[in-house]
């Protein structure tokens, strides 16, 4: 039996698909066999769940999805027997199928030889035939011909067959018109009043049309436009001194510049989840890593660090269910990098080989837009928090944020060589060290390191006493850093 499913609710709702295989995959995720929508159909996972043929029974499997998988409205635990008419829905409130199945169609039978031809027999002609004009009365136009419907009226096939039929007629012989002129003049009527109203909605798309690409014309112009003032802007916010009064005009036009797209963190995500690796040993997760060329993944310098004391370490592919595993073979940190230093800052980054090639490796930020970054710009990371990791299936997070400063090691503005420290106020923990910081355009602007530690005094029992805790504010190593690596 294959299987057959029709969406009942959700984005493909009204729809059905038949698959003649053992196992179906249903998801978010472009490479599933049924793609939901990603941006209506948020209730279901990237990999939601899987129907499987086994021993001629069909059951649905949950793929660990984040909404729980739902058979006739009850959860299911992880696998569920499935029966003609049964509704499936991934997540409570997301989309929704009915399973039925169909037999398979039977095998096509061979084709018969045809039995050989006989020769044809020879005709014989007929007599010659008389071409004599015969005198015939003149048949009334009016009694004829079917009259040509109004000018704007839709024509249907009936009437459309009706004026063939009496245009085979004429050419027959069955009727006849007394001139040429005269057949001519009946047909460009015909033609000319049923075609009317089709000409019109033909001018009228192509208006629209033309009206279509002159607005695509000028946005693409106007965006063009935006983004060569922004990177123009961005140059000349670098070339200021940090005291330079002008330094907030150009923020502000900055600012206003800016392109706003609701997409862009979702498309991001979905073009750069298969680069980025949660790095694990013993079956638990402690950083994050991001791959810069297929066979080199960049993480900070102190889960390197990490990672040697642990012994034998792999890199876990996001969203890979914990299948796609890479040995890490080799690990190097920054020449600059100081772990013992406590007091100061120093080049936290480093780099890991993998056995094997990353499916996606992530564009990196050139030096002419490292030097145009700035305070207020709008930063982007994926990585594993600490309490969500699952090395048993790795899910990173996403998070928004913005540039707080960029400056030197010493927390001060500084050249351009020596401003490699990117402040953040992204909600970042321990386990997304590591993790990649992106621009507003999409390009890996830094290597997401830690944070910074505040002491203050709180009343504990009634007592004042001296706390540390970690400070909001976060920060990041520019990702140039990574290139005394790489050569």
């Amino acid at each position: 039996m294959n299987l057959r499913i029709v969406h009942i609710a959700g984005q493909k709702a009204g729809t059905s698909q038949l698959f003649e295989r053992d196992v179906v995959r249903l998801g978010r995720a472009p490479d599933n066999d049924v793609v939901f929508d990603a941006n209506h159909d948020r209730e279901a996972s990237g990999h939601h769940a899987e129907l499987r043929r086994e021993g001629g029974a069909w059951y649905v499997v949950d793929l660990g999805s984040r909404n729980g998988t739902f058979a006739n409205g009850q959860r299911i635990q992880q696998r569920y027997p499935l029966a003609p008419g049964t509704e499936v829905s991934f997540g409570a409130k997301g989309p929704r199928i009915r399973i039925e199945l169909v037999p398979a169609a039977p095998p096509m039978l061979p084709l018969q030889p045809m039995p050989p031809m006989q020769p044809m027999q020879p005709m014989p002609m007929p007599p010659p035939l008389d071409l004599a004009p015969a005198a015939a009365p003149r048949v009334q136009i009016a009694q004829a011909v079917q009259p040509a419907p109004p000018a704007g009226a839709r024509v249907g096939q009936r009437t459309i067959a009706m004026m063939i039929s009496q245009a085979v007629a004429v050419a027959s012989g069955r009727q006849k018109f007394g001139r040429t002129a005269e057949l001519n003049a009946i047909v460009e009527e015909k033609v000319t009043a049923a075609t009317a109203s089709q000409r019109r909605t033909a001018y009228a798309l192509g208006g629209l049309l033309v009206v279509a690409l002159l607005a695509l014309g000028g946005l693409i112009f106007w965006s063009t436009r935006s983004q060569d003032d922004i990177q123009r802007l961005r140059e000349e916010l670098a070339q200021m001194a940090p005291e330079d009064p002008r330094r907030k005009e150009i923020e502000g036009r900055l600012g206003n510049l800016h392109p706003s797209n609701a997409s862009f963190g979702r498309n991001l995500y979905d073009r750069s989840k298969k680069g980025i690796f949660m790095l694990a040993a013993k079956g638990e997760g402690f950083c994050t890593a991001f791959a810069v060329r297929p066979s080199v993944l960049a993480t900070s310098a102190h889960c390197i660090q990490e990672a040697k004391a642990k012994g034998s370490v792999v890199a876990l592919e996001n969203e890979g269910r914990g299948q796609a595993r890479f040995d890490v073979i080799e690990m190097r940190t920054h020449p600059s990098y100081r772990p013992t230093d406590q007091e100061s800052i120093t080049p936290d980054v480093g780099v890991l080989t993998i056995r094997g090639r990353s499916a996606v490796v992530l564009e990196i930020a050139t030096k002419q837009e490292l030097t145009g970054m700035g305070a207020g710009d709008d930063v982007y990371l994926i990585g594993f928090p600490g309490r969500l990791m699952d090395a048993t299936n790795p899910a990173a997070t996403f998070l928004a944020a913005h540039i707080g400063r960029v400056t030197g090691a010493s927390g001060r503005p500084a050249a351009y060589q020596d401003a490699w420290l990117v402040q953040h106020d992204a909600a970042t923990t321990r386990g997304s060290n590591g993790s990649p910081v992106w621009s507003g355009q999409g390009k890996v602007i830094g290597v997401n390191s830690g944070g910074y530690l505040e002491e203050g005094e709180e009343k504990i029992a009634g007592r004042k006493t001296e706390v540390v805790k970690a400070s909001p504010y976060k920060f990041g190593m520019r990702i140039d850093l990574v290139e005394a690596l790489l050569k």
